[in-house]
């Protein structure tokens, strides 16, 4: 374990977090022991009656077949007959074992299945292992015997049937004087009023600031920015500010690449990229969410892909034994169904599945448009002998032909998923993003889409317009965003069950490991030295948003240096850029050893830094003393990823508050080594008005300890929700983990090192920026107290710590 990062810490911040720790660690070990399955049951005393037969309406599919998936298919079910019983088909259960017949239909009463399960023969407590039966889980039983013992669609709900077309609900007129135009909250009117619901008002500004920077861009405002949205008087100016959050296309990106990357098992490190057996498709994905690509172009570009693309279906190539279900084809077909349909075919893949309708050979149908030739059908890792026809699982919306190259085959799937008629395409996605914006999806699990929503209507309508409207994601966004419910305050989850839920205001939220750790780097400005500039054709690819203008140009340079000497007045980032004329000039300026200061009249050579090839140019870079009052970091000096190899590369350079000129000596040094062809450029330029472009964002560099602590997943699966759950392990690694204390040590000297700053002034700074408002009046002389006048690195790191441990600076209410 880490030492103990802050010996300081005070009591008033520590005691509460250890007695977090406490009881997580606590309700954990519950959870643990609740949920063991022993090698053995112990014995109980023997019982002399069941529980008494009931008579609910019993659904088979979602009552009683997950129970006997649970409890009875490993030793019953899945080809396994211990005691010569099976449980999986209702001719099997009627026939019984080597006891003879278990079941009496009509009468669990007299049926040995009920006597089994409620332990009445001592000796065969049924199940024999893992969790037993409870009580009403009986009952459950005991009126599925006397209903009839149903299988399959005959045990079905009838009041609900998941529509494959899409569907247009009329949208209500509002109730005269409620001011309701939004369409969702008119959709929930009748909602509302059947269960009882009495919306309240709305959240305040700073709330719903809070909450939308965080939903659409995946960070926290900064004070400038709080300060002029709470300024602004205009009555629409909440939808302004979505609006404009949303087309901050970099931001955007940024931040909604996570959600697409858990779901695409995109990841930048881990199993399969060492030895090739899985593709990065992080280029084409960043650029599909900062275009807007639409929704179904965005499908049809994974199911039918690109070179870029590929990696999604292609899947990942496992090392060693792999078991039949995982092979890269039938990772396809789970993948693609799974992501776009919200159909979960893993258990389809092995054998029949136990918990839906589908079966081995729609997976294997799915999974043979990828093949080179129709499939074996192989279950439970035994071959069948039989080949599964190639097929899409819903046959009313087209056909694949079997027949046709493979090519041929993949644009007829993704021509079949994205067509108008596929209802269930437009339906998935607009859960998920109700899902992450408000908490809990319309229909709960996101990908069990044969589930009922909670308000069919809403759901109806939020996808049918989305397919409406050239399935414009963003627009989907805009629309829940500015809606009053999602503008409700937020409420605490009181059950896990569907079937319990009512809609009355978004979920609170915790913030995922990439906000976490985003809104500490704001609070600390302690970035990955890795940056999304990029060079292309010798100019920097200036983000929308930003404002770029070249302030110098050398032109062409065979020999000598080129002074540089320009009015930066204004300016808050600078971008040395050298460049060539096509010919192998090499600038390798991108793999700095070791952090060094730049000081007044100090030259940092180049000739002291790596390079990757005998035409490096040699050259100085010299920063006058007339351009910063203090020696200039390189930790405020970034570059960027990739660049330098091959002749183009870039420093960049934080100006200190109030420097108006910047002076540089740049060009080969008198020790260069001529090469004849060399013809080398400098070209200085100014993005001014953004520090964000210094901002590298958590989703786009891999995973840290405390990334992984938070729940970020290693994408080797599909993953469609992160739990919610808060564990030891995350609670360890806030309080002890070196990452964060890394983070905040460097924050606190960068604050620490500002000259000028005043206790109150870093406290208030501190606060703004965590938690968007001024300490109260009982927190003030404590953070003044702990930073320390004059102010105290250790202090400023105590109050770091204090804040960002906050429930308030981690949920999003």
């Amino acid at each position: 374990m880490f030492p103990r990062p802050s010996t300081r810490l005070h009591h008033f911040y520590l005691l509460p977090m250890l007695l977090t720790v406490s009881l997580i660690g606590l309700a954990l070990a519950g959870r643990s022991a609740e949920s063991s399955d022993g090698p053995r049951q112990t014995p109980e005393p023997p019982k002399t009656a069941s529980p008494p037969a009931a008579m609910p309406a019993v659904d088979y599919i979602h009552q009683i077949k997950p129970l006997l998936t649970e409890r009875c298919y490993p030793c019953h079910g899945n080809g396994m007959q211990l005691g010569g019983f099976r449980i999986d088909n209702r001719a099997a259960l009627l026939h019984g074992g080597q006891s003879g017949p278990v079941v009496v239909v009509g009468h669990s009463d007299r049926s040995l299945l009920v006597k089994l399960i409620s332990g009445l023969v001592p000796d065969k407590v049924m199940p024999a292992r893992g969790k037993r039966l409870s009580p009403s889980e009986i009952v459950l039983v005991r009126a599925w015997i006397d209903q009839g013992l149903r299988f399959d669609a005959e045990g079905m709900k009838t009041a609900w049937r998941p529509s494959l077309a899409p569907r247009h609900p009329k949208v209500p007129t509002a109730p005269p004087g409620s001011g309701l135009t939004n369409p969702i909250d008119r959709l929930l009117v009748p909602y509302f009023r059947a269960h009882k619901v009495a919306p309240g008002p709305v959240v305040s500004d700073r709330v719903y600031a809070r909450r939308v920077y965080e939903d659409i861009v995946g960070m926290l405002p900064t004070p400038q920015e709080l300060h002029a949205f709470l300024a602004d008087k205009r009555p629409d100016k909440r939808a302004l500010l979505a609006r404009r959050l949303l087309a901050a296309d970099r931001r955007y990106a940024a931040h909604w690449i996570t959600f697409w990357n858990d779901m695409l098992r995109n990841d930048y490190t881990g199993t399969g990229y060492i030895d090739g057996g899985r593709t990065q498709i992080t280029d084409w994905l960043y650029h599909a969410l900062a275009t807007n690509l639409p929704y179904d172009r965005f499908v049809a570009q994974l199911v039918d892909p690109t070179p870029e693309s590929e990696g999604f279906v292609k899947g990942i190539v496992w090392r060693g034994v792999v078991n039949a279900s995982q092979t890269p084809q039938m990772q396809a077909a789970q993948n693609i169904s799974q992501v776009f349909l919200g159909i979960n075919l893993k258990c389809a893949s092995c054998h029949n599945s136990f918990i839906s309708t589908w079966k081995l050979a729609d997976s294997y149908g799915m999974a043979g448009i990828y093949a080179d030739k129709p499939l074996e059908m192989v279950r439970c890792d035994k071959p069948t002998g039989q080949v599964a026809p190639i097929k899409f699982l819903y046959p009313a919306l087209g056909t694949i032909d079997g027949a046709a190259p493979r090519e041929t085959r993949l644009r007829q799937l993704a021509a079949i998923l994205t067509c108008p008629q596929n209802g269930r395409l437009s339906r998935t996605l607009v859960n998920r993003l109700w899902a992450r914006l408000l908490g809990r999806g319309l229909v709960e699990p996101t990908d069990e889409m044969d589930d009922p929503p909670w308000d069919p209507d809403l759901l109806d309508w939020l996808a049918s317009d989305f397919a409406d409207h050239g399935y414009d994601v963003r627009r989907v966004i805009a629309q829940i965003v500015t809606s009053r419910a999602y503008q409700l305050p937020a409420v605490n989850l009181k059950s896990e069950r569907a079937e319990d839920f009512v809609f009355a205001g978004p979920v609170v939220k915790r913030l995922s490991a990439e906000q976490f750790v985003d809104a500490v780097s704001l609070l600390t400005d302690d970035w990955p030295e890795t940056t999304p500039i990029h060079i292309e054709n010798g100019l920097p690819v200036v983000p929308q948003g930003h404002q770029a203008r070249i302030l110098f140009s050398s032109g062409v340079l065979r020999s000598g240096s080129v002074n540089i000497d320009v009015d930066v007045a204004g300016a808050q980032v600078l971008c040395l850029v050298a460049t060539d004329a096509g010919d192998g000039a090499d600038f390798d300026w991108t793999d700095w050893a070791e952090p060094r200061l730049i000081g007044p009249k100090q030259t940092l050579k180049l000739t002291d830094m790596p390079w990757r090839s005998a035409t490096t140019g040699y050259g100085t870079i010299q920063i006058d003393k007339s351009v910063v009052e203090k020696p200039l970091r390189l930790g405020d000096r970034f570059f960027a990823d990739g660049i330098g190899t091959h002749a183009n590369s870039v420093i960049a350079y934080l100006l200190p508050p109030g420097v108006s000129r910047f002076t540089a000596i740049a060009g080969p040094d008198q020790g260069a080594v001529e090469q004849p062809k060399t013809k080398t450029s400098i070209r200085l330029f100014v993005l001014a008005g953004d520090r964000s472009l210094l901002q590298t964002r958590a989703a786009l560099v891999p995973a840290d300890d405390l990334m992984r602590a938070l729940g970020r997943p290693n994408r080797d699966q599909v993953v469609t929700e992160r739990s919610s759950a808060a564990t030891t392990l995350q609670a360890l690694e806030l309080t002890n983990g070196q990452t964060l204390a890394d983070k905040l040590d460097k924050g606190a000297a960068r604050w620490a090192d500002r000259s000028g700053l005043t206790a109150d002034t870093v406290v208030d700074s501190l606060y703004e920026q965590a938690l968007g408002r001024l300490p109260t009046p009982a927190e003030r002389p404590i953070a003044l107290q702990i930073v320390g006048t004059p102010v105290r690195k250790a202090g400023v790191e105590d109050l770091l710590w204090a804040l960002t441990m906050l429930p308030e600076f981690q949920l999003i209410y």
